[in-house]
């Protein structure tokens, strides 16, 4: 059994609308073409800039592509450049007459016309803006609003290292210290990745991360802005005072993902305060008003070393100086090390306690310069105390002075008996 579909016939007033409707699109459509094809109709492109980017200073080539889409222009075209910071006209004209442009100049056919422009010294890193019209007559064609831009590129982007600070400083043998370092960004452009490693891998280098690493990240860097980085660090206890160089890395990119690589040093001071002593070692003389041989020593009982060290004897009112001269030379001192020096004083009367004050200046490992005084103190003694001491010897001499007035005494006497003896008998 065959159904046959039922076939719906369209009315004839709608297929007369339908048919009236396609014929005046056509007819409008052909208008519209005649249109665009009776005036000329300017279209520009910026071709290229050489070189691009331009560096603020440079001068910079701009090339614009003029195309006409329609019908031949009855004027002269006239294109017009507008440079504003951070732009100049530079050595050329800011308006060219390209002359008529004929119909359908599109593609091969276009008109190129360039500009020279100076791009100020100043200038920042952007994407600046180029105003231009094309002048036909009495009309024109402008480009604005950021249609044409110049790629403009700052030579480095730098990031800078504005200081670097160690607490404590020195950095004591077996010691930790906070190593921060501010880097700055002095480029007009963002930068990321930032990276700033410590190469600590030296077998010679005393020092090592201390519940750190040696690597540190930023990952963004607004201009102008700086940031701090901390590192800690641990000296080995053994560590020989002194000054070590760390070997530092910086390597960080800009907005284009040009990437850059620094190198640089570190310094970290190792060392710790001189401990420095003076004492007098020994003494000849033990009593006032008295002359002897006094011995000074300075001795070293820290972990530097102390360089050029100079000893002076100040003057005091409890002695006078017998020797040439009170200053002295001593040179170097290492670490638990001595140097001694012999002076000839005199002891002034009256005196229980002799005060001889010295001044002591070197500089330590670091080349650090100090000054120091001390105020050695020396007791002296009256003859009975040095002999209850045991520092004197009694004198005998009252003995043996007893002696011979005993023995003179007794001469004399038995002389004298004897000769009353003598006298009576003769009687």
């Amino acid at each position: 059994m065959i159904k046959l579909g039922v076939v719906r016939v369209m009315p004839k007033s709608l297929v007369l609308w339908i048919v009236v409707l396609v014929f005046i699109l056509g007819i409008c459509f052909s208008g519209v073409q005649a249109i665009s094809y009776s005036a000329p109709h300017v279209k520009v492109t910026l071709m290229s800039q050489d070189p691009d980017p331009v560096e603020p200073g440079q001068v910079v080539t701009v090339k614009f592509k003029v195309e006409n889409e329609g019908a031949q222009s009855s004027a002269d075209a006239i294109v017009k450049i507008f440079p504003k910071v951070p732009f100049a006209i530079y050595g050329d004209a800011t308006e060219k007459n390209i002359g008529k442009l004929r119909a359908g100049s599109t593609g091969a056919d276009a008109v190129i016309v360039q500009f020279k422009l100076k791009v100020d010294s100043q200038a920042v890193q952007q994407s600046a803006p180029l105003d231009l019209m094309v002048q036909l007559g009495d009309t024109g064609v402008s480009y604005t609003n950021k249609e044409f831009s110049i790629n403009i590129q700052t030579q480095d982007a730098v990031l800078a290292i504005t200081s670097i600070t160690s607490e404590p400083y020195p950095l004591s043998p077996g010691g930790m210290a906070k190593v921060t370092i501010m880097v700055k960004n002095n480029a007009d452009s963002l930068l990321k990745d930032i990276k700033l490693k410590l190469e600590m891998s030296s077998s010679s280098l005393p020092l090592a991360p201390y519940q750190s690493s040696s690597e540190k990240v930023i990952p963004l860097l607004q201009p102008s802005y700086q940031q701090t980085l901390t590192f800690s660090l641990i000296a080995k206890p053994d560590a020989t005072s002194g000054l070590y160089k760390i070997p530092l890395n910086l390597t960080y990119n800009d907005e284009k993902g040009k990437s850059y690589v620094k190198s640089d040093v570190l310094a970290v001071m190792v060392g710790e305060k001189p401990n420095i002593n003076a004492y007098i070692k020994k003494s000849t003389v033990m009593q006032a008003d008295g002359t002897g041989k006094i011995t000074l020593e300075v001795a070293n009982a820290g972990n530097t070393d102390v360089k050029y060290v100079e000893l002076a004897l100040l003057p005091s009112e409890d002695y006078k100086l017998v020797s040439t001269h009170n200053y002295f030379y001593l040179g170097n001192i290492d670490s638990d090390d001595t140097q001694s020096e012999e002076v000839d004083v005199y002891i002034n009367k009256k005196v229980d306690k002799v005060h001889i004050p010295v001044q002591l200046k070197y500089v330590d490992a670091t080349s650090k310069a100090y000054q120091q005084t001390f105020d050695l103190e020396m007791n002296v003694y009256s003859s009975s105390e040095l002999k209850r001491f045991g520092l004197k010897e009694s004198s005998t001499a009252w003995l043996y002075i007893l002696i011979i007035v005993i023995v003179g005494g007794g001469f004399w006497a038995y002389r004298r008996v004897k000769k009353n003896h003598n006298g009576k008998t003769r009687k």
